[in-house]
């Protein structure tokens, strides 16, 4: 079965029962990524169960070709349902994934398959494949027109009572990132910053506090190479245009700084989460959690680790015809290892 234009809201609101397996591709990934949550979520239903979603990549598949479908017949300690979701790029783990959704087509008990792929192209083996079974369903996600990304703010942020001021709404649709993750953060940030505001946001607000979408990218790209998720920080620093190496270095820099203050504040007695408060620039509070969590884990010695990661790579990055965007790179996934090291 394959779900289109407004079908495909009404299916996110409402999955089909009868559908265990679901393909979710094209080139807009943060659709394809938020659309992949909400199967997850709706799936698990009441269940608590820690380990009854089972995360795999395509390396992990095509290592072991059986993986798969032993995660899909996987039973939840707590007897609840299970979920597989898998993320892939390319077509190694292709032959992996249809036998596993052959095996749901023969209506053998098992999880709940989502599987997170790039911009495969309609006329693709696997997209094919998702069409014809009757236990599955394929999703495409295109880029937004300009049009349909403004009608998206604006109930955001009606539902977040933001009010503008005259001229202000047309300021912040210009200012949005044109990613629908990205935007998503800017509006809730800017929902946070009207809360006990009093009036209406105006243009030098906006222009003020909305960050660009590298900026954006920036944030996701550090908070992630922070938590020692090497792969995530590296693909949000891929979906910046005209990367900057030494920003990036620099945007990494000012996380750790921010890490360390905290760590300092623990050591003094704080609570993870008091140090975190105390934090000036204050921390964006969807991101508190994450850095008190953070601050647990880097120590004194890993954070100075971590300085000279970056410090080293600056250097090398500002040689004559460096290439500073692998530079960087290399720096957050070096910075990544440490939190586990």
């Amino acid at each position: 079965m394959k779900i289109q234009g407004a079908s495909i809201r009404r299916f996110l609101d409402k999955p089909d029962k009868a559908v265990r397996a679901v393909l979710l591709y094209g080139p807009n990934e943060s659709f394809v990524h938020e659309a992949a949550q909400r199967l997850s979520a709706w799936a698990m239903g009441k269940s608590d169960d820690p380990y009854a979603v089972t995360k795999l990549d395509e390396g992990e598949i095509k290592k072991d070709g059986a993986k798969l479908s032993d995660a899909l017949s996987a039973q939840s300690l707590l007897g609840g349902p299970t979920i597989v979701w898998a993320r892939i790029s390319g077509k190694a783990a292709d032959d992996a994934i249809v036998d596993a959704l052959n095996t749901i087509e023969r209506g053998d008990p098992g999880g709940y398959l989502i599987i997170e792929a790039g911009d495969l192209g309609s006329t693709a083996p696997l997209v094919k494949q998702f069409t014809n079974a009757k236990a599955g369903a394929v999703i495409p996600f295109y880029e937004e027109t300009e049009a349909e990304r403004a009608v998206f703010a604006k109930a955001l942020a009606k539902e977040l009572n933001i009010a503008f001021d005259r001229g202000a709404e047309d300021t912040f649709l210009a200012l949005l990132p044109s990613d629908r993750g990205l935007a998503r953060q800017e509006i809730e940030k800017l929902a946070l910053f009207t809360h006990d505001l009093g009036r209406a946001v105006t243009t030098e607000d906006l222009e003020a506090l909305m960050a660009s979408e590298a900026e954006s990218a920036l944030d996701a790209a550090s908070l992630a190479a922070a938590q020692g998720k090497a792969a995530q920080a590296v693909e949000s620093l891929a979906r910046i245009d005209a990367l900057s190496g030494v920003s990036a270095l620099r945007a990494l820099l000012r996380r750790l700084h921010q890490l360390r203050e905290a760590r300092a504040l623990i050591d003094a007695g704080a609570s993870p989460i008091d140090a975190v408060a105390k934090l000036r620039p204050p921390v964006f509070w969807k991101e508190r959690d994450a850095v008190a969590a953070q601050a647990r884990l880097w120590s004194a010695k890993k954070l100075n680790a971590a300085y000279d990661v970056l410090w080293s790579a600056e250097l090398r990055s500002k040689t004559a015809g460096a290439p500073q965007e692998l530079i960087a790179a290399d720096a957050y996934r070096g910075v990544a290892k440490l939190v586990g090291g």
